[in-house]
């Protein structure tokens, strides 16, 4: 609402403006309020009009690639959408006889008095114009940027809530009582495991990215335990060349990926269920064979979405889900 107050006001002035210049040099011989009045609704019609020009030349010609272009079409084309208005209305003043300005008279004196005003003007609009567009475009992209971070953060901390829910310590502590009486060097193993797990996600979840060798010891682990509670019906392999050790992943996405392969598909000695994780063409695939689906598992891809969100954040792309005989995700590594 501003805006346009603002764009009417600053068009009716320099309207008004105009036709005080007209008339002092020029007698007129109608009524000098509607005049006036007519100046100022013809100056913020072309107001308007300019701004409206403006907004389809940031379209057209980017600040951000062509300053000195954009500038200089800008100056062009104000000048043109606010000069030949105002002479098309000189020429109908003098058409209905409401002015004594001589048409020769015009061509030869005003014409270019009226040239070099607008053109200062122009001038003035458009520097004034290319400063505040620079102060909208950074407030707007430091705004986004705040949004990105929070959603970031948001994101992280879901991931951070998923591996500290109630149902997975349980499930954890669980299997440790077993192992106690069972195999005394398989709980500690299992506690020294449970104990890593914990301590890098603690550690990583306000991080936005995280080496991969990183994340795959935390997998490693993460797949101990997993092989520890199952025994035989659960396998995995992971073949990651050492070259791309160094590359870049946002924290938790291997073991989200696994975590949801356990959760839709059922386990026994009828269903095994096999984990590759491997590298192909730039990108880390987890692919698992696909069993029954347990009963009373709701799937709302809550982890998938995650994890293509938080990557789309980071890298623009999101992640590629096919699922045919297996159910195989690839995730591009960050360089």
């Amino acid at each position: 609402m501003k805006k346009h107050i603002l764009i009417v006001f600053v068009g009716s002035m320099i309207g008004i403006f105009i036709a005080y210049y007209l008339n002092y040099n020029y007698s007129y011989k109608g009524s000098w309020p509607i005049a006036l009045l007519i100046s100022g609704i013809y100056g913020a019609t072309i107001a308007y009009i300019t701004y409206y020009t403006s907004i389809k030349l940031d379209k057209t010609i980017p600040w951000k690639h062509k300053l000195s272009g954009r500038i200089t079409a800008g100056i062009l084309i104000n000048f043109i959408t606010v000069y030949i208005p105002i002479y098309i209305g000189i020429m109908l003043y003098n058409t209905l006889n409401i002015t004594n300005i001589e048409t020769s008279k015009f061509h030869n004196n005003l014409s270019i008095k009226l040239c070099i005003i607008i053109f200062i003007l122009t001038l003035i609009y458009n520097v004034l114009y290319l400063a505040l567009y620079s102060y909208y475009s950074y407030t707007t992209l430091q705004i986004e940027t705040i949004k990105h971070e929070n959603r970031q953060i948001d994101l992280q901390l879901r991931a951070l809530k998923s591996q500290l829910s109630p149902h997975f310590l349980f499930n954890n502590l669980n299997t440790i009582s077993s192992l106690s009486f069972l195999d005394g060097k398989k709980a500690e193993a299992y506690i020294r495991d449970l104990f890593n797990i914990y301590s890098y996600t603690l550690n990583s979840y306000e991080s936005k990215l995280v080496i991969l060798s990183q994340e795959l010891d935390f997998v490693n682990s993460y797949l101990e335990l997993i092989q520890t509670r199952y025994g035989e019906v659960f396998d995995y392999t992971i073949d990651i060349p050492e070259g791309i050790m160094r590359s870049k992943i946002p924290p938790l996405t291997l073991q989200m990926l696994i975590e949801n392969a356990i959760k839709h598909n059922m386990m026994d000695t009828e269903n095994l269920l096999n984990i590759a994780i491997y590298t192909n063409k730039g990108c880390i695939v987890i692919r698992n064979n696909i069993t029954k689906t347990p009963s009373k598992v709701s799937s709302f891809k809550i982890g998938l979405n995650n994890i293509d969100s938080r990557y789309k954040l980071l890298t623009g792309k999101g992640i590629d889900i096919i699922q045919n005989d297996n159910f195989t995700v690839k995730i591009p590594l960050i360089l």
